[in-house]
């Protein structure tokens, strides 16, 4: 718990909302989908209760502060610069809102969401009709070609034999 120094007495800031602050900060940068905690965070939140600091670790000294995030991200974000917008927005976050200086962010991230909206979803799925329908009107033309191809071969050898029998 860290306690500011005052000549009015002393503040006490729980480490508890020190990671609230931190998971909030990490869930504003575009590309993070959610934060993930261990199996008590998902308790509480079947309890119908939101867990603000699910997927925040602190470690709080007399002045600094430590913290580490487990973070899910949408697919198709650059990783690495979600990453460090986190970490950034993380630090600017806490340590204006605390006084703490932050000495770490590390950043881990746990999952990828590969759910896309509807919408994305549904031009994905006419995009693959599409392109199915297309092969499949290609390799129905191919065959096509090949039975014209075998049954001119067919004519041809049956007008080859007339004429031997001709000769």
């Amino acid at each position: 718990m860290y306690q500011p120094a005052h000549d009015y007495g002393s503040v006490h800031i729980a480490d508890e909302v020190i990671a609230i602050i931190a998971g909030l900060a990490a869930t504003e940068i575009e590309g993070v989908k959610s934060m993930t905690g261990g199996f008590g965070g998902g308790l509480v939140e079947l309890l119908g209760k939101k867990n603000l600091s699910k997927g925040v670790k602190v470690e709080v000294g007399e002045k600094e502060a430590k913290i580490d995030l487990y973070l899910v991200i949408e697919y198709g974000a650059v990783i690495h610069a979600v990453a460090t917008k986190v970490q950034e927005n993380v630090k600017k976050a806490v340590e204006g809102m605390t006084g703490l200086k932050v000495v770490e962010v590390n950043v881990f991230i746990t999952g990828i969401d590969t759910h896309m909206p509807k919408e994305e979803e549904e031009e994905v799925e006419e995009k693959i009709e599409e392109e199915e329908e297309e092969e499949e009107g290609e390799e129905g033309k191919k065959e096509e070609n090949n039975k014209e191809k075998k049954t001119k071969k067919g004519k041809k050898g049956k007008k080859e034999n007339e004429e031997k029998k001709d000769k």
